[in-house]
C-alpha cells in the first residue's frame, strides 16, 4: 500500500510541477514554455512581446508551436493530432471552414510561420522584418497521428541555380538519412487487445518482426517490415452487472522499416490489436465505444512517433535524437481507464527513452490564418451552418433530414473539380456524412436535391443491427424504397420563387390551376430527354413598382409549386427557364437570368450559390418495409427572410397552399 503512494506521488509529482510553472509563468521567458499545445489545454501567446504565458480554454488563441528541435537545417515539430502535415485532395472532405469553425492550417504552413515569429522576436523590434523562410517535409504523419515531425529550411533567396540546387540536396539527404536501416522512428501506440492471439502472449516476446506486403495508395502491392514490442496490457472485465468497467487494452512500440502507407496501422490490424481511433483499418463498434464513453477525442489516432533517431550525415553532422512527449489525451486516458497498464509500461518506456512530460524548454512561436480564409470563416458563421442535421421524420428504416441551401447531398466529382483539389474542404458536410453522424448509423440516399435547394431528404438505413444478414436487408430497404418513390403514387411537391408575374407570351399562368408540361429537357452531357413530365401550379404573384432610374429586371416574383413525375437533369428548374414558360426560378445561375440574380442578391437578401427551390412535402406510398410517408419541410430562413419583403405575396399564396397541405 505504501509503495503504491509512493508510485502515486512520483507519478502525479510533474503534473503539479506543471501547473505551478503554468501560473507562475510570468518567471519564464515568453519565448520558452515546458509544454505542448494539446486538446484539452490551449496555451496562448497572444502578446508574445509581453513576458507571461497564461492557459485559457478557446481555441482561436491556440495558434501555436511547439519546436522540440532545430538546427541550421532542420526543425523538429511537435505535431498535435487532428492537423494535416499539408493540404491535398484528400483533405478536401474537412468542412470546418464552411461550418464557420476556424479553418484548417497544415503543419506546413505553421512551422513556417512559428519559426518567423520566433525568429522576429530574437532581433527585437528595433530590427528590420526578417523575411519568411520556406520549409519542406522530410516525412509525414498521418492526420489523427501526433508526434516528432521533421522539416527542413527551403529558401528562396536569390534565382541563382546553387542555391535551388543546394535545396534539393538538403531535402533529399536528410530523407534518405530518415531512410536508411540506421534510423530509427519509435511509435506508442494504443491498441484493442490484451496482446494475445490464439493462445500467443505478445508481450513475452519482446521486440518481434511482422513482415506482410501492403499495397499503396496506387494498389501496388511493396513489403513492409514493422517490429512491435507489447510492453504491457489489460483484458476486459465487468462489474456485477455485466457493465464493462476495464476495456481490453494494450501499450505498443512500433519500428516501421520502411514508410508504406498506413503501415504500423495495417500490421496492427493483421495481428488483429487495430489502434484505436482507427476509422480506416481499426474497429467501428471498439472506436465508438472509446468515444462515447471513454474521451477518446474526434479524428484522433491513438499513434504518437515519440522518438527520432537519425545518424550523423552531411546535414546534421550530429545525428538527431529528439523526443516527443506523449499527448495528454493519451495519457489521460491511460490514468483513468488503464492505471496498471500504464504503471507496468512507465519502466519500459523509460528504457525506450519515450518521454511522458516534457523533460526542458521548448520553443513556441504562433503561426497566422490568411485574411481571406477568415472572412469565409465569418461569412459561415453568419449562416449559422453548424454542420448538423435536422431530423424531419425517423422510423425504423429509414430517416427523413431537412437539407439547408449550399449543402450538396453527398461528395462527387462534381465537388472535387468546382473547388478545385487545394480548397474543396470549403465545402460545408455533405448531407450524407450529417445524417450518419445525427442518427449513428450509416445511411444511404434514396433521392437528391441539388446544391443550391433545399428540402426533405429521404435516407434508408445502410444497416440493420438485429437483423442477422444486415448487409442483405439493408440493400432490400434501400431498393424498395427507391421503387416506392418512382412510382405514381409518390408526390414530392417543391416551392419555387420565381422570375415573373405569372403571364408569358399571352398565356396566364396563374389562372390554369394545376397543369402538365413536358417538353424535353437537356441531360449533363446535353443530350436531350423526351420522357420528362413535370405539374405546376402558379399561385401568387407581385410585380414591385418601378422607380426613377431603376432597372425593369428583378421587379417580378412567383410562387409556384411544382410535382415532377420524373427525375431528370435540373427539370424543374428546366422546364420553368423554358422559352414556354419563361418563369426561371431566382438565384438559378445555370438556367436562371445573371443580371436579375445579382439584383435580388443586392435588394432582397437573395443568399450567394441559393436556388430558390425548396421540396416542401415528401409523400411516399407504403412498402414492405416502411409505413406510408407524409412529411412537410418548413420554409427555411432564408426564404422565409426574402418573402417579409412582400407581405402581402404571401396573404395571396397561404389559403391554396394550405389545400396542398402546405402550411407557410
Amino acid at each position: 500500500m505504501m509503495l503504491l503512494s509512493l508510485f502515486t506521488v512520483l507519478f502525479y509529482m510533474p503534473l503539479f510541477v506543471r501547473s505551478l510553472l503554468q501560473s507562475h509563468s510570468s518567471y519564464c521567458s515568453p519565448r520558452y514554455i515546458r509544454h505542448a499545445p494539446t486538446t484539452q489545454l490551449y496555451i496562448s501567446t497572444k502578446e508574445m512581446s509581453e513576458d507571461v504565458t497564461t492557459t485559457i480554454s478557446t481555441p482561436t488563441d491556440n495558434r501555436t508551436v511547439t519546436i522540440l528541435q532545430r538546427g541550421p537545417k532542420h526543425i523538429v515539430a511537435w505535431k498535435p493530432p487532428a492537423v494535416v502535415c499539408h493540404h491535398s485532395g484528400w483533405t478536401g472532405s474537412r468542412a470546418k471552414l464552411k461550418r464557420g469553425e476556424e479553418p484548417e492550417i497544415p503543419m506546413l504552413q505553421r512551422v513556417r510561420d512559428a519559426l518567423h515569429d520566433i525568429d522576429t522576436r530574437s532581433v527585437g523590434q528595433e530590427e528590420q522584418q526578417l523575411p519568411v523562410r520556406k520549409v519542406n517535409l522530410i516525412h509525414r504523419l498521418d492526420r489523427g497521428a501526433s508526434g516528432c515531425l521533421l522539416l527542413t529550411y527551403a529558401d528562396d533567396a536569390d534565382d541563382d541555380k546553387s542555391v535551388d540546387s543546394n535545396k534539393s540536396s538538403t531535402t533529399a539527404t536528410l530523407i534518405d538519412a530518415l531512410q536508411s536501416p540506421d534510423s530509427i522512428k519509435t511509435y506508442v501506440a494504443l491498441v484493442r487487445g490484451e496482446g494475445i492471439l490464439r493462445g500467443e502472449d505478445f508481450k513475452e516476446k519482446g521486440w518481434f518482426e511482422v513482415s506482410r506486403p501492403i499495397k499503396d495508395e496506387s494498389g501496388v502491392e511493396k513489403d513492409a517490415t514493422t517490429l512491435f514490442h507489447f510492453i504491457a496490457g489489460q483484458p476486459e472485465s465487468s462489474d456485477d452487472n455485466g457493465v464493462i468497467n476495464r476495456a481490453r487494452m494494450s501499450i505498443v512500440l512500433a519500428r516501421p522499416m520502411q514508410g508504406r502507407w498506413h503501415q504500423i496501422r495495417r500490421h496492427l490490424n493483421g495481428i488483429s490489436h487495430p489502434i484505436l481511433g482507427d476509422t480506416t483499418h481499426g474497429h467501428s463498434k471498439t472506436n465508438r465505444a472509446w468515444k462515447e464513453t471513454r474521451n477518446l477525442p474526434g479524428e484522433r489516432i491513438c499513434l504518437h512517433l515519440a522518438r527520432m533517431q537519425i545518424p550523423p550525415n552531411d546535414e546534421i553532422p550530429e545525428g538527431l535524437d529528439v523526443s516527443c512527449p506523449l499527448m495528454d489525451d493519451m495519457l489521460d486516458m491511460l490514468r483513468v481507464y488503464a492505471p496498471d497498464v500504464l504503471e507496468t509500461a512507465l519502466p519500459k518506456l523509460k528504457q525506450e527513452g519515450i518521454l511522458l512530460d516534457a523533460d526542458r524548454e521548448y520553443e513556441v512561436g504562433k503561426y497566422t490564418i490568411p485574411e481571406e480564409l477568415l472572412e469565409v470563416q465569418l461569412k459561415n458563421q453568419m449562416l449559422n451552418d453548424d454542420g448538423k442535421a435536422e431530423i424531419l421524420l425517423q422510423g425504423a428504416n429509414f430517416v427523413i433530414a431537412d437539407k439547408p441551401p449550399t449543402v450538396v447531398a453527398h461528395h462527387s466529382s462534381w465537388t472535387y473539380t468546382r473547388s478545385d483539389p487545394r480548397r474543396r474542404w470549403k465545402e460545408p458536410t455533405p448531407m450524407l456524412q450529417r445524417v450518419r453522424d445525427e442518427t449513428g448509423k450509416r445511411v444511404n440516399l434514396i433521392h437528391r436535391l441539388d446544391r443550391g435547394a433545399s428540402g426533405a431528404l429521404l435516407f434508408a438505413f445502410a444497416q440493420d443491427n438485429n437483423s442477422e444478414n444486415s448487409e442483405k436487408a439493408s440493400c432490400s430497404i434501400t431498393k424498395a424504397l427507391i421503387e416506392a418513390m418512382q412510382s405514381k403514387d409518390a408526390t414530392k411537391t417543391y416551392l419555387a420563387l420565381c422570375d415573373g408575374d405569372g403571364m408569358w407570351n399571352g398565356a396566364d399562368y396563374l389562372n390554369k390551376g394545376w397543369f402538365t408540361f413536358d417538353n424535353p429537357v437537356q441531360d449533363e452531357n446535353g443530350k436531350y430527354i423526351e420522357d420528362c413530365r413535370t405539374d405546376f401550379q402558379f399561385i401568387a404573384s407581385k410585380t414591385m413598382p418601378l422607380k426613377e432610374g431603376d432597372a425593369d429586371e428583378g421587379r417580378k416574383i412567383t410562387i409556384v409549386l411544382a410535382r415532377p413525375h420524373t427525375g431528370r437533369y435540373h427539370q424543374i428548374r428546366q422546364h420553368l427557364s423554358s422559352g414556354t414558360l419563361g418563369h426561371a426560378i431566382l438565384g438559378d445561375s445555370s438556367h436562371g437570368r445573371s443580371r436579375t440574380n445579382r439584383l435580388w442578391k443586392k435588394k432582397y437578401n437573395l443568399m450567394k450559390e441559393r436556388v430558390c427551390l425548396h421540396l416542401i412535402r415528401l409523400q411516399v406510398p407504403a412498402t414492405d418495409y416502411t409505413d406510408d410517408i407524409d412529411v412537410s419541410s418548413p420554409l427555411p430562413p432564408d426564404l422565409k427572410k426574402m418573402l417579409r419583403n412582400f407581405p402581402d405575396l404571401m396573404e395571396q399564396a397561404r389559403p391554396i397552399l394550405a389545400k396542398e397541405g402546405i402550411i407557410v
